[in-house]
């Protein structure tokens, strides 16, 4: 009779600590599903990359004509570090019984190895503001490159055999919605930095129109979307509800927000509310996704 009190054999050890036991790996994903990944990885990736040289650009026009700022020389890099980490998916889900435990990490370890050529651009007296969005693309690549990779491209069954998660839409929703609060809430910068705060009382400002309808048009189907997401999470566990539940709070505030922007006299409460109500918004839509991530343990 074996002894409780006895060590755990190595194996066990090694899972518990980096995770890694090629004996209770997953099966790889399927071929198709990592293609479709790497495609919207890629597209993304480069997409948001896009966006934050556009932001960055504006918001401190010092760094316009900055030399990595050109498409030619952050897509072929960004081309290369995602279709790296998309080969990498199929071996870490086949060495790893956490899968999604070790590509976070391993995505973290990169993307602070990769922050250091940035800082060594900032030690070069580089500009500012020029290296935070570079560091920045960095972070979107990671971040796009993964969700792309566990939502899109998940092995197919367990070790155990369980079945996929139930709350996978659910999960898989608030993503989305999560990385709209994102978007909307680099535009609303964006919007403040176009349209005069003092303008008069009125629903068009004088200048910055584009931006403002663009920022107001997004907002209508985050707003559906976060009602959608919580007559969804009914029947989910607590976690699921409390997030879709602050993700609609938050959606709430910042349309409340937007409408009394539109008033001169209340206008600061308007873009307070503005500012406060994505980032309550996005938490909520991401706690779903740190659930997820919890899941995920070792075994025991």
């Amino acid at each position: 009779m074996p002894d409780p009190a006895a060590p755990e054999p190595g194996p066990s050890r090694r899972v518990r600590t980096i995770h890694v036991d090629p004996s209770g790996g997953h099966p790889r994903p399927a071929a198709r599903t990592v293609v479709v990944a790497t495609l919207a990885a890629l597209v993304g990736s480069i997409l948001a990359c896009a966006v934050l040289v556009w932001a960055g650009t504006r918001l401190v026009p010092s760094t316009a004509g900055y030399a990595h700022f050109r498409f030619t020389d952050y897509a072929p890099l960004t081309v290369v570090g995602v279709v790296g980490a998309c080969m990498a998916w199929p071996v870490v889900a086949r060495i790893s019984p956490t899968p999604r435990w070790l590509l976070l990490r391993l995505a973290i370890l990169v993307t602070a190895v990769l922050w250091i050529p940035d800082l060594v651009l900032l030690a070069r007296h580089q500009p500012p503001g020029a290296v935070a969005v570079l560091m920045l693309m960095h972070l979107a690549v990671a971040v796009t490159t993964y969700q792309c990779l566990v939502r899109l491209a998940p092995p197919s069954i367990r070790p155990d055999g369980q079945a996929a998660d139930p709350d996978r839409p659910v999960r898989l929703m608030a993503t989305v919605l999560a990385v709209m609060v994102g978007g909307e809430l680099v535009l609303g910068v964006v919007t403040l930095v176009v349209v005069p705060s003092g303008r008069p009382s009125g629903w068009l400002p004088g200048t910055g129109q584009a931006a403002y309808l663009i920022h107001s048009l997004v907002g209508l189907p985050l707003a559906v979307g976060a009602v959608l997401l919580v007559s969804k999470v009914r029947g989910s566990s607590r976690i699921l509800g409390l997030g879709a539940w602050m993700g609609l709070t938050g959606v709430a505030l910042a349309g409340i927000g937007g409408i009394l922007t539109t008033s001169h006299p209340l206008r600061i409460v308007g873009i307070v509310l503005m500012l406060v109500g994505p980032v309550v918004a996005g938490f909520g839509y991401l706690v779903p996704v740190f659930d997820a991530m919890t899941e995920e343990e070792a075994p025991s």
